[in-house]
């Protein structure tokens, strides 16, 4: 008998005529993998996975198995992958657990690169990059065009702004604003801030050049000087004129500054989030 050929596939698991599986791959009976979807060897899909199109998942992976989290109970959760995402070796992505939601999610055109861990109920939106050996604990946001690099670890609850850019080994215990650089000089040789906007994030973010301007020179009223930053937070808010990549900063700002331990989402502890009752209801309506 030739090993390296041997799958383990349900029956009952809903799997496109043209998806590819590699050798030794393990995919469990309520897996949904679209069209277009390619998975390496020894990879697995257990639980209430769905996947899909068009996405590359790489040699080693595991993908919606329970949680390593105490909460969890048992019961029925949810990882939902979007398209086109590309999922580099050994990557994990827990299910959701009951209290948190029942829904982890990965959305559209994002790229895990080898051993990213993403823990359960977290949410990662669209055209992320996350480097080698990232690590995110539970309930965690990472928005649109965000990009982490190598070894970061990401404390549970926390957001990470769309189009900001993590430095490489920074660990992350409070939210990252929008579009900015948010790093540790010389791992760890200075604490873990803001240090600056993230130039090509607002390049990928695709904002105009008075865009562009506008937000710079929102930063460097709020972060240049930090005394009183939730008061001229809230000065720019009341402007009538504001550009909507600066409401976005001072929005996001907002809802840092006013959540415990800086981290927004803590609202959410022992709650279902925003996003997970949004799929659950579109889910409904289809």
């Amino acid at each position: 008998m030739d090993l390296t050929v041997i799958q383990e596939i349900a029956d009952e698991a809903k799997i496109a005529p043209d998806v590819r599986i590699g050798p030794c791959c393990v995919i469990g009976p309520e897996a949904v993998i679209g069209s277009g979807t390619s998975l390496g060897c020894r990879v697995t899909v257990a639980g209430q996975t769905t996947i899909g199109n068009d996405n590359v998942i790489q040699d080693g992976c595991v993908l919606g198995v329970v949680p390593q989290d105490l909460k969890y109970h048992g019961r029925p959760t949810h990882l939902v992958i979007g398209d086109r995402n590309h999922i580099g070796p050994n990557v994990t992505a827990h299910v959701g657990t009951e209290v948190g939601g029942s829904l982890t999610r990965i959305g559209n055109d994002n790229v895990l690169a080898a051993d990213v861990h993403v823990a359960h109920d977290c949410y990662v939106d669209d055209r992320a990059y996350m480097g080698p050996a990232v690590l995110l604990a539970g309930h965690i946001r990472v928005e649109t065009g965000a990009v982490i690099e190598e070894m970061v670890g990401v404390h549970h609850f926390t957001t990470i702004g769309r189009f900001s850019r993590v430095g490489a080994r920074t660990p992350v215990t409070h939210d990252v604003p929008p579009f900015v650089l948010f790093a540790s000089d010389g791992y760890y040789t200075s604490p873990p801030a803001v240090k600056g906007i993230h130039e090509q994030g607002l390049v990928a973010a695709k904002l105009s050049k008075p865009e562009a301007d506008k937000l710079r020179r929102a930063f460097r009223r709020l972060f240049e000087d930090k005394r009183g930053r939730i008061v001229k937070v809230r000065e720019l808010l009341d402007r009538n004129d504001l550009a909507e990549p600066v409401r976005i900063l001072c929005e996001s700002c907002m809802r840092s500054l006013t959540g415990r331990f800086g981290r927004y989402r803590e609202r959410y502890r022992g709650k279902t989030p925003p996003e997970a009752k949004d799929f659950f209801n579109g889910a409904e309506d289809k």
